[in-house]
């Protein structure tokens, strides 16, 4: 295996039965359909994740045969799935290329992080409030 991502790619099915998924996903791969490995990302769009930790961090292959199904629970749009061929053998890597890939890793995530501050400071003021309808006559308005 490269330890690579491909790009985003989006699919649209016709049903929610992991077979459809899996000859869903080897039209566009030209991995044979019975090879075909998937799992779910993990958190929020667009789920970015290490390709070190890829193999250890999702669950491949839930047990299940509806998409919508625990584990899964993919019935939402904008679901990722990362998939691969199971055929092909995890490429053991030298420290070195680790290392680099490691490097090349963090870079990348750190690129597609979006950070937003905002410096926008108000003014706080005091807020009474009066449950009988009635106004204090010692309260001045704030």
């Amino acid at each position: 295996s490269s330890h690579t991502l491909g790009p985003l790619e989006e699919i649209i099915l016709k049903d929610r039965k992991v077979e459809t998924l899996k000859k869903r996903l080897s039209e566009i791969s030209g991995i044979a359909e019975e090879n075909v490995d998937f799992a779910k990302g993990r958190g929020t769009f667009p789920c970015d994740c290490n390709v070190l930790e890829l193999e250890d961090e999702v669950d491949w292959n839930p047990p299940v045969v509806i998409l919508s199904q625990y584990p899964l629970y993919l019935s939402d749009d904008g679901v990722v799935l990362y998939f691969r061929d199971h055929t092909e053998p995890t490429r053991k890597l030298t420290e070195e290329e680790r290392l680099e890939l490691q490097k090349q890793e963090t870079t990348r995530l750190q690129r597609s992080t979006v950070r937003t501050t905002y410096s926008y400071t108000r003014e706080e003021k005091a807020l009474k409030i009066y449950t009988d309808g009635s106004k204090s006559s010692s309260d001045s308005e704030v």
